[in-house]
């Protein structure tokens, strides 16, 4: 499994301000909404009873895909500083 996305040069749609505003909003519910779902995944591993080992590798594992999630959001929303309204 590969983690690049190839991303093919595209002609920039002209778009309003508030069609922007509202694309990035939706996105960042998105994601916001991942990384909820990320955080009760992680719960659910950690109460699973086997190999401690695997599953502490498996937590760290969803908790490193949450921490990337909240720097895409981050990084969506300018480090927070960018509001839709």
């Amino acid at each position: 499994m590969s983690n690049i996305i190839p991303l093919a040069p595209r002609l920039k749609q002209v778009k309003s301000p508030a069609t922007e505003a509202e694309e990035r909003a939706a996105l960042a519910a998105d994601l916001i909404d991942l990384i909820e779902r990320v955080r009760v995944v992680t719960e659910q591993v950690a109460s699973l009873s086997g190999p401690s080992l695997q599953i502490q590798q498996t937590a760290q594992q969803l908790l490193d895909a949450g921490t990337a999630l909240e720097r895409a959001v981050e990084t969506l929303t300018e480090n927070g500083e960018w509001v839709p309204f």
